[in-house]
């Protein structure tokens, strides 16, 4: 088990590497021309195996916390601590790649469907924000419960709780919405490209650059943040940028 959560680890890590950089690729090109949809369609792939590898270590961490961390456990003078503390990080880091998969899952969705919301009210795709929905409120309900164990800050299982929470109403929404904007799944698409892009950027902070953020003590946060923000001010800009007249 332990060769396998390896495994997963270094290719979570090296994708993300590449993915990170893919990102800003098709942000930067013009929407729907050749690179936008080379590197777009590269991007996605990348994704999935970052979003997936994660998704498997994570619940694997969560199922055996005693057996992946046992270092950091032994190392606790309050091991029961130290499990729930491991296992509320390991929840965030798990919320992060669901959002991840289904930010990308759902950009593809509505550009293959484009104003055809039909696709978009199967149980196949209506999954995505329930289980990121249900995540959200996990995240939320630990924080309530033991604010006390949370290894980083517990303002980050309320930002992140939230926002999982506004991203699945917002996919629910389009999906089941009488009438949307002309462009409105232009608009859903890059929002969701830019949300995973948000979510492998944080998670890179959150998890792969820790240990050196560790020396900015409290303003670690703001390397948290800062993702949220850019992105944020990527998806108001395209928003105005393409949202047009009402089209049922």
């Amino acid at each position: 088990m332990l060769a396998l959560h390896t495994f997963l680890l270094y290719l979570h890590i090296t994708f993300g590497a590449v993915a990170m950089g893919l990102f800003w690729v098709p942000v930067l090109t013009r929407k729907g021309g050749f690179n936008h949809r080379r590197f777009g369609k590269a991007y996605v792939w990348t994704m999935n195996t970052v979003a997936l590898s994660a998704v498997v270590m994570s619940i694997m961490v969560l199922i055996a916390p005693a057996f992946f961390k046992a270092d950091v456990i032994s190392a606790s003078r309050q091991p029961e601590a130290a499990i729930e503390g491991i296992r509320h990080f390991w929840t965030l880091l798990l919320f992060l790649s669901v959002l991840t998969y289904v930010s990308v899952q759902n950009a593809m969705a509505v550009l293959k469907s484009k104003r055809n919301r039909e696709n978009l009210r199967k149980p196949s795709y209506l999954l995505m924000p329930a289980t990121l929905l249900i995540m959200a409120v996990v995240l939320l309900w630990q924080i309530l419960h033991r604010p006390d164990i949370v290894i980083v800050s517990p303002w980050l299982h309320v930002i992140f709780g939230v926002l999982g929470v506004i991203n699945s109403w917002q996919m629910f929404r389009f999906a089941f919405a009488k009438s949307v904007t002309k462009n409105r799944w232009l608009i859903e698409h890059l929002s969701s490209m830019c949300g995973s892009g948000i979510a492998i950027y944080t998670a890179f902070f959150a998890f792969g650059a820790r240990h050196v953020l560790d020396y900015f003590g409290q303003w670690q946060l703001l390397f948290w943040v800062v993702p949220g923000v850019v992105g944020t001010v990527l998806i108001y800009v395209w928003s105005q940028k393409y949202d047009q007249g009402e089209l049922s």
